[in-house]
């Protein structure tokens, strides 16, 4: 395997684990670090908090930028954006027209009950959504690429997945 692909999954597994954060449940705290309002389905219905930020980065040697968003508890909410370039404010990646946006999916659990939205290189589109930035500030740099600052919001329209028990629609909104 390229080196250069070895260190784009390399970063791209630290940015998953830099994201955790927790949540137990539906909130309404306004100084989170991102807020999350899904509608529709009842069982995943309600306002979430995240208790970190979303981490942003952009791998130099892949040219691959990345969006990550999780939070745990007894509703799990799992987002990433994989997508071509660094990250630039007033820029907005759909799945209508995924061009730049390699990969991406956000998956929603309650027991064994999962929503979704996700595609990307070879998987079928389930849902659609959208990835905007109003805001990007470099936060750090090294030789292996760059974390940034980021704010913006994720658009879903979430469907059940198939094969697990979850059933209705969702729309779910993020604000970071």
């Amino acid at each position: 395997m390229d080196k250069a692909v070895v260190l784009g999954f390399a970063a791209l597994g630290w940015l998953i684990l830099a994201s955790c954060g927790d949540s137990m449940g539906p909130s309404t705290n306004a100084n989170a670090a991102c807020t999350i309002t899904i509608t529709g389905a009842t069982a995943i219905a309600g306002a979430y908090t995240c208790s970190q930020t979303p981490v942003t980065i952009w791998v130099p040697s892949t040219n691959v930028g990345a969006t990550s968003v999780n939070i745990s508890g007894s509703t799990s909410i799992t987002g990433l954006f994989v997508f071509s370039g660094a990250p630039t404010a007033g820029t907005t990646y759909t799945s209508a027209n995924s061009a730049g946006l390699q990969s991406y999916g956000i998956i929603v659990t309650v027991g064994s009950a999962k929503w979704e939205f996700s595609a990307g290189q070879q998987l079928a589109p389930l849902g659609s959504g959208s990835l905007t930035f109003t805001t990007v500030a470099q936060a750090t740099s090294g030789t292996t690429g760059a974390t940034y600052t980021t704010h913006g919001t994720i658009d879903a329209s979430l469907v059940p997945s198939p094969g697990t028990t979850a059933s209705g629609n969702a729309t779910m909104r993020i604000v970071f």
